[in-house]
């Protein structure tokens, strides 16, 4: 088919899955298959999996990365309010998440976000702004959300 490839499931690799199953499913994230090592979690327009790094450093014929050291990337989730801001990192700090950055008046776009880590170091931004904003559009859309 022609037009943008469908890439919407993100897979970490983990060193502790046990941990990582539990701090996802403290955030309330549906349980769509769940093995002995591999988890996979249905979000809105995407899927996260967990699995063992050294498993993933495998199958991708690829050493494994050190957890931690810093952030080199993260996946933005979209609230669909201020208010969600707030109600998430409630939800990540009660399942053993660290906020890296409290809810608070976004930078670079008009809104609010807030920046949290798994208990492995990967890091999340939860951001809210106004549905026209070109990246929140995209990304309902994205998700089967919005028309155009």
């Amino acid at each position: 088919a022609a037009g943008p490839p469908l890439a919407n499931v993100l897979t970490l690799g983990v060193r502790d899955i046990a941990r990582e199953r539990q701090f996802y499913a403290d955030l309330g994230w549906p349980v769509v298959l769940d093995t002995a090592n591999f988890v996979v979690f249905e979000l809105r327009g995407a899927l996260l999996a967990l699995f063992p790094i050294d498993e993933l450093a495998r199958v991708a014929c690829e050493p494994a990365g050190e957890v931690g050291g810093g952030i080199r990337n993260s996946v933005i989730i979209i609230a669909e309010s201020a208010e969600e801001v707030d109600a998430l990192a409630d939800r990540v700090r009660a399942a053993g998440g660290r906020l890296t950055k409290e809810p608070t008046t976004a930078e670079f776009f008009p809104g609010r976000d807030a920046y949290f880590t798994d208990p492995e170091g990967n890091f999340w931004e939860i951001a809210w702004t106004e549905q026209d904003n070109p990246v929140t559009a995209a990304a309902l859309r994205a998700a089967g959300l919005r028309a155009n």
